[in-house]
């Protein structure tokens, strides 16, 4: 099952999906696709965590 996280980036509202597979968080995005495991920490916190990064590095165009 699919989880759906949002995040802002500057002016503009990303959003992205994530699921959890055994130990691993999967997050997808327009941007690209990634996995980590998430240990202790909430998967949506990884997740939002994740999505700011990764949208702040690779700015995605309409």
């Amino acid at each position: 099952m699919w989880n759906f996280v949002e995040v802002s980036v500057g002016p503009q509202t990303v959003r992205g999906r994530y699921r959890i597979e055994g130990d691993m968080l999967v997050l997808e995005w327009r941007g690209g696709r990634h996995a980590e495991r998430y240990g202790l920490v909430k998967p949506e916190v990884v997740a939002m965590q994740r999505l700011r990064r990764e949208a702040a590095d690779r700015p995605v165009t309409a």
